[in-house]
């Protein structure tokens, strides 16, 4: 017979719910909730959320060097293929190599990609407004301002944590 154990003390259940209350958490689940809306809307338009991100970049930036896209992106040359690959085949974008240099393609929107870009993003604007439908323009707008904050507090710290160090010598 395995001996019982105690029901665990009281305040255990209070310290997840200092954590439920907490921003982080909060975040994180408002975070996925945004997330899977704004998938939803994209997915309705026959595109991922990245690839969402590579028309719009496009769109606004007439055009670029898909070395270039890759590092705005912050994502490998080699994932950017796989994005890129199936948009391509859809007549979304095309990829032309620099007549200068042989060696880099410029990937620039087709009249189709500005079309699907423009409807997908009716769509991810409804979702945005949905989701942001109890805030009000004054606490919209200080929301993006927090938000902002996190993001750039965060930046330094996040590339270092991904930095690699190379063997001491």
């Amino acid at each position: 017979m395995s001996p019982r154990s105690d029901p665990p003390p009281r305040a255990a259940a209070r310290t997840f719910e200092e954590h439920a209350d907490g921003p982080a958490l909060q975040l994180a689940i408002l975070g996925q909730v945004a997330t899977n809306r704004l998938r939803a809307a994209h997915a309705a338009h026959g595109l991922t959320s990245r690839q969402f991100q590579v028309l719009g970049l496009l769109h606004d930036h007439g055009g670029l060097a898909q070395s270039d896209l890759a590092r705005i992106m912050d994502t490998a040359p080699s994932m950017l293929v796989t994005l890129l690959n199936p948009l391509e085949a859809e007549g979304l974008v095309e990829r032309r190599r620099d007549p200068a240099d042989r060696r880099r393609h410029f990937v620039a929107l087709t009249k189709a990609g500005e079309m699907r870009f423009m409807s997908a993003s009716q769509a991810h604007a409804a979702a945005e407004e949905e989701l942001f439908a109890s805030l009000d323009d004054r606490q919209r707008e200080q929301l993006r301002e927090l938000l902002r904050a996190l993001r750039d507090g965060l930046a330094p710290k996040a590339q270092g944590a991904c930095r690699t160090e190379g063997p001491a010598r």
